[in-house]
Order: C-alpha cells, then sequence, then structure tokens
C-alpha cells in the first residue's frame, strides 16, 4: 500500500493514531491492537498481536494464560495525551486489565503502562505485544542482548525456549544471558526500538520468535509481588530509529546514562585492585582430567606449582602478566557448589602456587559454580544426600509452583541437585562463608557464579519462603546482597559470573567469563555489551565452553585469531585455555586433542603480544573509554563454518572509542595475511601501525594492514 493511502487508512475512526518525531503508531480502537508503527512506511508485519498476554499462578501451581482478545469487553479513553485500554468480561473469570500509551518528546518513545486489577497471582505480563517484518539484507536483522549482543539475521535461526521452572541456564532472561533489557528490528529503512526503561530493573523475558508471517518480539515482566493486583509503571517503550544497531543501542544508552545510580566508572572505582587495570592475560585449565566428563585423576598441571613454567613462559611470550585461572580444583567436587573447601591437595598446596604466581607477578582465579546445591556427584565419589535430609535442606531450595522439589536442570552432566534460593539466610551464609575460605588463600579473582548466567539466581515459586510467590526482582535484589555481603568482607576481592554480570549485577560482578562466540549458533556476535557499559566494567574473553562443537574449527582455522580481534576491541582481557601440557585449545570441553586439531600458536601469540602492546599504550580509550560509532569500511570477508551454516566475517575488525575530547579508531587484521580496508574516513589522516612507531599521513581512503596487526587513528 502506497504510503498515503497508509496514513489514510490508519486515520480511519476505528484508528487511534500519534506521531511523535515523525513515527507514527495506530492502534485499533476497538481492541488496542497496535497496526503500524513506522516514519515512511509500516515496519509490522501483517500479522496482528492481542495488545497484552497474562499469565496466573494458580493455587494448586497450574497457570492460565489470557490475552487481550479473550476480553468480551474493551472500552478506549483517552486523557490529554494518555490512551487507556480497559478490558473486561473474562470467560469465567473476575479481573479487569488496561493498558495505557503516551507519546514522550523528551525521548522520542512512546511509553506502555499495564495494571491487573484482580485477587489472582500474577506469574508474568507480557504488553505490548508486536510482530515485526521478516528482513533479507545481511545487514538488516534483530538485535538482541544476547551473551554481550547477538544480531539475527535470519529470526528462523533462533531457537525460542519458553522459561519455565526449573530453570535452565540458557533461558532469555533479564538479568541473566539477556544482559540489556530491550530488542531491535534493524532495516535499511529504518528499525524498531522495544524496551523496558526500567529503573527498578524487574526481572524480565527479552526474546523473539519467528511466526507464521513476521517475527513476533517479547517484552515479558515478571513483577514478583505479592497476590492481588498490579500496576508497572510506563517503562515500557517503543519508537523507530535509523541507521545501524548501534543507533538503537544508542536509545538505550541514553536512557542508561540518565539512570545508573550505583555503576561506578573504573576510573574512579577505589575498590579495585591494581591488577584490574594493568594489562594481562588470562590462562585458564584444569588440574584434574582433561574435560568435564573425564576421568577426574590429577593431570600434568597438579601438583598446582606444576603450572609455573606455563605461567611464565606465556607471560614472555605475550609480554603480560598472566592470571591463573583454574578448574577442577575444588577438593569436594568438580562443579559441586556450594561446598569447595579445602582445595583438591590441600590448602598448603594452593596457597604455595598463590604465593609463587603472586612473586613473579601473576594472579591466579578460580572457577566456582553458582548458587546450587550438589546432591551426587556424577565425577567422584562425592554425596550429600544424607546431610540433605538430616538438615532438611529442601527446604532451603528454589521450589516448583505446585511446592514439589525435582532435580535441578543445570549441569546435569557433572551433577544431581538442586538450586538454592537467593532468598534463605542459609544460601547467603553458606556462599560467604565458602568464599571466605577461598580467598584466605590469597586468591585474587572468584568467578563465583558459573552456571548463573549474568550472576541471576533461578526460579522459585516457594509460598513458605519469605519472597513473593513468583518470580521478580526480589530475586536479584537478594543476590545483589549476597554478593556485597561478601565483597564488604573480603576487600581487595573481584567476584564475576559465566557470560558477562547482567546490568543489575554490574556493580557486585566486575570480572566475568564472556559467551560471546554463542552466538554463532544462530547469528553472528555483535559488541552491544561493551557499546553500552564499557568503562563501568572489563570482562575476560571467555573459555569458549562448546565453541568447537558451534564452530567447525578444521574448516575455520582462524576462528581463535578471530576471537582475540573481537575481544580486544570490545575492551575484554584476553584469554587462552591450555590443556596439561601447554597447548592452546580452541575451547574449555573440547575432545579432540589430537596435534593436527589445534589453534595456530605462532600466530596466536604473535597477535596477543601486538594487542597487549596497545592495551599497555592506550588503555585510556581501551579501557576506560566510551564506545562510539564505528569506522564503516570495506574490506574482505571469509567464511566461517557453524552449526547453523556459513557465516562471512570481515577480515579486518574495527571498533572507536571516545576520551575526554579525544578519538580512537582501532583496526585489527586477525589474519596471517595482509589485508586491505576501504575507508573515506580514513583520507588524509594519520594512521600508527605500532605504540611507538611514526604515524604516517594517508593520501587516500585504503590501507594496507599487514598481517596480525593493528592500526590506530587518533583525533
Amino acid at each position: 500500500m502506497a504510503l498515503p493511502l497508509l496514513i489514510g487508512a490508519c486515520r480511519q475512526e476505528e484508528n487511534l493514531v500519534t506521531v511523535i518525531d515523525g513515527c507514527t503508531l495506530a492502534m485499533d480502537r476497538t481492541d488496542g491492537s497496535i497496526v503500524y508503527l513506522g516514519k515512511e512506511e509500516n515496519l509490522l508485519s501483517d500479522r496482528t498481536e492481542p495488545l497484552f498476554r497474562l499469565r496466573f499462578c494458580n493455587d494448586d501451581g497450574s497457570f492460565s494464560c489470557f490475552d487481550s482478545r479473550d476480553a468480551g469487553n474493551c472500552a478506549y479513553s483517552k486523557k490529554g495525551k494518555t490512551a487507556r485500554f480497559v478490558y473486561s468480561d473474562f470467560p469465567g473469570q473476575d479481573f479487569k486489565v488496561s493498558v495505557s500509551v503516551r507519546p514522550d518528546r523528551n525521548d522520542g518513545l512512546f511509553h506502555f503502562s499495564m495494571e491487573v486489577d484482580t485477587g489472582n497471582q500474577i506469574d508474568w505480563m507480557e504488553y505490548p505485544c508486536i510482530s515485526v517484518r521478516e528482513t533479507s539484507s545481511e545487514d538488516e536483522g534483530i538485535l538482541w542482548p544476547y551473551n554481550e549482543g547477538a544480531f539475527y539475521t535470519d529470526a528462523s535461526k533462533h531457537k525460542y525456549i519458553e522459561p519455565e521452572y526449573p530453570s535452565r541456564g540458557n533461558y532469555a532472561m533479564c538479568p541473566g544471558m539477556v544482559s540489556t533489557p530491550f530488542l531491535a528490528q534493524v532495516t535499511g529503512k529504518g528499525g524498531v526500538y522495544f524496551g523496558a526503561h526500567d529503573p527498578a530493573r524487574n526481572t524480565r523475558q527479552i526474546d523473539f520468535r519467528k511466526t507464521d508471517g513476521g517475527i513476533r518480539l517479547q517484552i515479558r515482566l515478571y513483577p514478583g509481588s505479592g497476590k492481588g493486583s498490579y500496576k508497572s509503571s510506563d517503562e515500557t517503550v517503543l519508537g523507530c530509529f535509523e541507521g545501524t544497531w548501534h543507533s538503537a543501542a544508542d536509545i538505550y544508552r541514553d536512557w542508561f546514562d540518565s539512570c545508573h545510580e550505583g555503576f561506578v566508572p573504573i576510573e574512579e572505582n577505589t575498590s579495585l585492585p591494581e591488577w584490574y587495570t594493568d594489562p594481562f592475560v588470562v590462562l585458564t585449565y584444569c588440574v584434574r582430567g582433561h574435560h568435564d566428563m573425564d576421568d577426574m585423576s590429577p593431570n600434568k598441571l597438579f601438583p598446582y606449582v606444576n603450572a609455573l613454567p606455563f605461567m611464565e613462559d606465556f607471560s614472555e611470550q605475550t609480554g603480560a602478566p598472566v592470571m591463573a585461572l583454574l578448574m577442577h580444583w575444588e577438593g569436594t567436587a568438580p562443579w559441586a557448589p556450594p561446598y569447595v573447601w579445602p582445595p583438591y591437595g590441600g590448602e598448603t598446596a594452593l596457597r604455595e602456587f598463590v604465593d609463587r604466581m603472586h612473586a613473579i607477578g601473576g594472579t591466579v582465579g578460580v572457577y566456582c559454580s553458582g548458587m546450587g546445591w550438589t546432591q551426587k556427584s556424577n565425577l567422584v565419589d562425592y554425596d550429600k544426600s544424607a546431610v540433605f535430609a538430616a538438615m532438611d535442606l529442601g527446604k532451603e531450595m528454589c521450589q516448583a509452583p505446585d511446592g514439589s522439589l525435582p532435580l535441578s536442570e543445570i549441569c546435569t552432566g557433572q551433577r544431581s541437585g538442586y538450586d538454592l534460593c537467593p532468598s534463605r539466610d542459609f544460601t547467603a551464609k553458606t556462599l560467604h562463608d565458602e568464599i571466605g575460605k577461598i580467598r584466605s588463600a590469597g586468591v585474587d579473582y572468584i568467578q563465583m557464579m558459573d552456571q548463573n548466567h549474568g550472576g541471576t539466581p533461578y526460579m522459585c515459586y516457594s509460598r513458605s519462603h519469605s519472597h513473593p510467590f513468583t518470580p521478580g526482582k526480589w530475586e536479584t535484589e537478594a543476590a545483589n546482597g549476597i554478593y556485597s555481603w561478601i565483597l564488604k568482607d573480603n576487600p581487595g576481592l573481584v567476584l564475576g559470573c559465566e557470560s558477562a554480570a547482567a546490568e543489575a549485577f554490574i556493580p557486585n560482578l566486575l570480572f566475568s567469563d564472556d559467551r560471546n562466540g554463542l552466538n554463532f549458533s544462530g547469528g553472528i556476535p555483535v559488541p552491544l555489551y561493551s557499546y553500552i557499559y564499557h568503562g563501568y566494567v572489563t570482562n575476560f574473553m571467555g573459555n569458549n565452553v562448546c565453541g568447537d562443537t558451534i564452530i567447525d574449527c578444521r574448516r575455520t582455522p582462524g576462528i581463535f585469531q578471530y576471537r582475540l580481534a573481537y575481544s580486544f576491541l570490545a575492551g575484554d582481557v584476553l584469554t587462552v585455555v591450555i590443556d596439561d601440557e601447554g597447548n592452546i585449545q580452541w575451547a574449555w570441553g573440547q575432545r579432540d586433542f589430537s596435534p593436527e586439531y589445534r589453534p595456530d600458536r605462532e600466530a596466536a601469540l604473535s597477535l596477543i603480544r601486538t594487542l597487549t602492546g596497545w592495551r599497555k599504550a592506550m588503555p585510556e580509550f581501551l579501557q576506560l573509554g566510551r564506545t562510539l560509532h564505528p569506522l564503516a569500511i570495506e574490506c574482505s570477508m571469509t567464511p566461517f563454518y557453524t552449526d547453523a551454516g556459513v557465516v562471512n566475517v570481515p577480515d579486518v575488525l574495527t571498533a572507536s572509542y571516545g576520551y575526554k575530547g579525544r578519538r580512537a579508531h582501532f583496526l585489527v587484521n586477525w589474519n596471517p595475511e595482509s589485508r586491505t580496508v576501504r575507508c573515506t574516513s580514513l583520507e588524509g589522516k594519520k594512521v600508527a601501525l605500532s605504540p611507538d612507531g611514526e604515524k604516517t599521513m594517508l593520501g587516500s581512503g585504503s590501507l594496507e594492514l599487514p598481517p596480525l596487526s593493528v592500526a590506530v587513528v587518533t583525533e
């Protein structure tokens, strides 16, 4: 339909039409559904969604779902700029729902709120519901804040999972594997921004799914309130933007900049230890077995001091201090929370290693395994069933809506057990005491919340705990209370989690295991997390678990150098996973240890040394600066072979940062051969190819980068 005709249709009597900053929103007056959103054309699909969806949790633990189209009556009214739809007469039910929308010219967005007048227990509220058009270009798709940022050009490759109890780590929950509460559809003709600008940082599902005729975007609020009525604020927003995914991220970042009390910039954070801001490399490995499902006999890196020659060698090769990050070190059982102490081999053996690492300028970190209870280990002889029964610990665990206690679905290959509820004193004291024991050995960093992606605890529906019956922000508040208590009693300690800490947990979890490579399972990684939070938190490149199953490393041999370049540009500390002979692995958990199945060691170490040199030379940008829109470059592409198909990635990666009025543009050639970049913005600019080398004036917008090199333009 031509634009004038479509706008005319939107202005028919049955439609409510609102325009703000050139973006038109049209809603059907008869049922409240959103039928149009866009500037020059409708960005929504032909599939019209109900305005809201709602789920109650019944007294018997079952659920009842409704949407706006189940209502027998919908009444529309308008007061000032705020429109209101009130729904009633639901079949066999006695509740009312109202949804309000108002345009806000301060941010150019449409703000929605929802109120449920009920005596029931609300589980979740999803509003407004929209379906956007499918996209076809490589530059178009869905931006999703999952695992530090994912971009899906084909929504059908996304594996949607409905969040349910018992929790699974890969749910698209925020806080959780989703770090930031917004979604965006990016197209060449404008984009749709859909977010939650919520100072309370409530719990939400942030997800999307392919449907017949469109892509359904979902923002689902878990209010975590008591039984009865609930009224949200107008924090759910909808609007339009033009440009790349960075333009969508700008909308959320502008809001975050206006509402980030408690988030301390690295430059001002006096609680951080000195090592945090020094350039270093993470070296991670296990001291028992060779992967998670292996025999747990000690390997060549036990006793712990056996690893010292590798630590010194990698430090020399990379030109940076090393953090030894240990796995399978627990004296109880690997990945068997909450009890980890004493360490395997005893306190004296670990303490000797820590002291000797400190003596050579290094640090030591350990992986833990989150907020869980291990009943039995599947790896070694470890069984806490008798303790569980004697102490009646079932009452401390996350429980199902019907009051039952099924086994946890977290790390079932390694253990069987349950999820600890963060609201319980038992949980807080146990985690606090265990972390204190680890710190007493001089350990510098604890990746405390492995398996609790983003730092989040898991769903609990217990009716006997002190918290509301359904999930909500009480979980976040309880977890942050535990983290704060631990940090208060262990000054200088740094905590982290699996995947980057979700926004609500950043102030307490300041060094975490990024998992952006997982996004190749259906889309491509994009540095969205860095774009929003850089300067407040530094993470590390991570152990790349599952990386060699998502990527066919034999057909994609450059993936390790690519990951190094990507992580460097995102501001992450570089990470190397090694086996017990010091060989570099593709990923933690790989099973193939044949000599031909390894990253190019020489290329990797050369690139790490180069990247580390730049990180030493320009920390004001790479650690403290503000991420900017990157240069628009043209370069050759390389195919990556993933389990979802072939993905083409740039041979030269780029990122831009600003700091106190200055700008720096970084370009990294991660290939062992030279590559040429074309960029009109480079014409007439001075380029440096080493931190201490002379700058070269570019007479044209073309630049040839040597193998495994970095080029930097400062302004």
